[in-house]
């Protein structure tokens, strides 16, 4: 990134010449040490039995030592290589001592307790497995035990704290680690190709890439790491403020904090811009992990002027863990990943040099992102030896398991639970702040195929929204025909739904008090035609999935109207859905909904006050309490808030007109 100088700091020629570079005579970082992979933790015998230890320590990037929380005090934390029909003991042992208020439900708290989510796992969300709501205070501890089924996807996935309150501040302090579910070694369910150059026998060919946001101290959006000690009221101790810049009033977290030192990078396994050497025409297995509740990532490998390297092919392989159906080209030469978001990607370069990987955000990309913090930068230096040559990267990939199939094509028939995630400003989900993990708002029946739906109101903020146990499958952007919201300039409660003809709705939010004091935007409806542009494709829509592609976190820009579906497989429980913005997750943008037996009762708190999901207008004939996930009615007003059209259809007719 480009670092404005400014009049406070040192010159920086003369800092980084003369090693005076201090806390208080901060200067431009260099970067660029050795590449080298976190720690790695292996399954013996079935088993992988390991002990986290969350304390504190000093992470030191060059002249900055920053103090963070930490697992066993690394950054990134261990890595956990795993094969399905592995068990997991984990020991978590919270060393956090400090003293800690008790600060508001639905807003930042608990610094020092803690817990840890298994992030894309395909396992259990309840006691021992992964439970985000246990919460582990101050110098305790708890034992979690994974089971890791024997037809569980191999990937690359990840664990981070889930505390409800602390999970960003957590996060972005380093408490983060990959964890890899090993390809099956038999050529007949993994091509070849892709066992030369991944574990278990060949990890030698992996690059594990842990992306984190760990020196991100400016306050965008409340993400800012020293608004976030603020808020929580960090100890002292561990902040910046008691180093003051020579021959000023300012300190250096001060410095840290001001967007014009350009101090707002993500590290690569803890380093700045570390150097990787591989051979020309020796393929590469990268995997991803943007570690991160805050800044997405857009990814390529350019040359040493920032244009597209030439001499390198990059294709991806996997989104989130699952395999993709076939090895594919990147979308407009750049890989998405939003916070949370793993990709997989297979590499050759052919052309010796040097080279970087770099997020390159695009202006042209704006309206299928909409306003989300993206992040431009390099994350790693490659440097290419040998003599050119001419490797050829295969495209063939592992089939998939049954339950992360195609679903794209099944009949009405075939797909059973229905249900609207409606997306609201001032973190709300279906007009709701997170209320308890037992106040279910659906409720789905084991076994059964799930047509979900996002639909974002908010027409000023983009949300990736995450959904633990199960991945789901793209299957359309649709015409996006709901409702959209105001609020005020002035406070963070008045807020009024407008149908997009002006009017106000009749179904409103939890904090409509009427439109006093809410001044409407000139523009409320400049994000449509999401559907229009995923369908064209082409030049700006790196935001859009792909029809098909699996993922268990996904951005839903302004005004969109999209459908996913899954299967609820395996596992009964409390499924969590919740922003991944962290911030936005930790001030109350989550819900939980509830996987059941089959034949158990699907009675759920669907409605919010009287109204449904995406509901704008009064329609008096439909029952606003509590149904069944089940129920036609419920159906109906979900086909009548993606079409718009009269309730004098059947439901029937209105899903076979929108399908088509």
């Amino acid at each position: 990134m480009k670092i404005i100088a400014i009049a406070s700091i040192c010159f920086v020629v003369a800092c980084v010449s003369s090693n005076e570079c201090s806390h208080n005579k901060p200067c431009k970082f260099i970067g660029g040490e050795v590449f080298s992979e976190p720690r790695e933790y292996d399954a013996v015998n079935g088993a992988l039995n390991l002990e986290l230890q969350v304390q504190m320590k000093d992470f030191k990037v060059e002249w900055l030592t920053m103090v963070r929380r930490t697992y066993n005090g690394e950054i990134p934390a261990p890595t956990w290589k795993i094969r399905k029909g592995d068990r997991v003991n984990l020991k978590l042992v919270n060393n956090l001592e400090l003293t800690q208020k008790v600060l508001p439900f639905n807003g930042f708290r608990f610094p020092n307790s803690t817990n840890l989510h298994t992030h894309g796992l395909h396992i259990s969300g309840e006691e021992p497995q992964d439970n985000v709501f246990v919460h582990v205070g101050p110098g305790k501890n708890y034992n979690y035990y994974y089971q890791i089924d024997e037809d569980h996807p191999a990937g690359t996935y990840w664990y981070h704290p889930h505390l409800h309150g602390s999970t960003l501040f957590q996060v972005h302090s380093g408490m983060a680690g990959m964890i890899i579910v090993e390809d099956d070694p038999d050529p007949s369910i993994t091509p070849q190709h892709l066992l030369d150059v991944s574990c278990p026998n060949n990890c030698h060919h992996e690059v594990r890439l842990v992306f984190q946001p760990t020196m991100m101290f400016v306050n965008n959006g409340f993400r800012g790491f020293v608004h976030q000690q603020e808020e929580m009221e960090d100890y002292d101790g561990f902040r910046h403020r008691q180093f003051r810049l020579f021959g000023e009033s300012r300190t250096l977290e001060d410095w840290l904090s001001d967007k014009n030192a350009g101090i707002e990078y993500f590290t690569t396994n803890g380093k700045l811009w570390p150097t990787y050497t591989l051979a020309s025409g020796q393929i590469k297995r990268f995997r991803l992990v943007n570690a991160g509740g805050s800044a997405s990532l857009e990814l390529t490998i350019t040359d040493t002027s920032g244009a597209k390297a030439k001499g390198c092919q990059v294709r991806e392989i996997a989104q989130d863990g699952i395999y993709l159906d076939k090895a594919r080209f990147q979308k407009h030469k750049r890989t998405l990943l939003v916070p949370s978001a793993r990709a997989d990607w297979l590499v050759v370069c052919n052309t010796p040099g040097t080279y970087k990987l770099q997020s390159v955000a695009l202006y042209e990309d704006n309206m299928s992102m909409g306003p989300v913090q993206r992040w431009n930068g390099t994350l790693l230096k490659l440097v290419v030896t040998g003599t050119a040559k001419k490797t050829f990267i295969r495209t063939k990939l592992p089939a998939r398991q049954h339950f992360i199939g195609d679903f794209r094509q099944l009949s009405q028939e075939e797909v059973t639970g229905r249900f609207v995630i409606e997306l609201n400003p001032w973190t709300r989900l279906n007009r709701e702040i997170f209320k308890s993990p037992t106040y279910y708002r659906f409720k789905a029946h084991l076994g059964t195929v799930q047509e979900w739906y996002f639909v974002n109101t908010d027409h000023v903020t983009s949300h990736p929204i995450h959904i633990h146990v199960n991945h789901f499958q793209v299957i359309s952007y649709n015409p996006y025909t709901g409702p959209y919201t105001e609020t005020s300039a002035s406070s963070p409660n008045p807020m009024a739904l407008y149908a997009q003809d002006g009017s106000v709705c009749f179904h409103q939010h939890e904090l409509y008090t009427g439109t006093d004091g809410i001044k409407k935007s000139d523009d409320p409806l400049k994000y449509l035609g999401h559907d229009q542009r995923w369908k064209a494709g082409g030049k700006g829509t790196l935001g859009y999935s792909d029809a098909g592609t699996f993922h268990d976190v996904l951005l839903i820009p302004p005004m969109s109207n999209i459908t996913i579906r899954f299967m609820a497989h395996k596992y009964v429980g409390v499924v969590v859905i919740h922003c991944h913005l962290l911030n936005h997750e930790d001030e109350g943008m989550m819900m939980v909904a509830q996987i059941v037996p089959e034949g158990e009762d699907t009675e759920a708190e669907t409605a919010s006050g009287t109204a449904y999901p995406g509901q704008c207008k009064k329609n008096d004939p439909y029952p606003f309490n509590k149904v069944t996930s089940d129920d036609e009615d419920f159906g109906y007003l979900i086909q009548k808030l993606k079409t718009g059209e009269s309730p004098d259809e059947t439901w029937q007719g209105q899903r076979q007109r929108w399908m088509t």
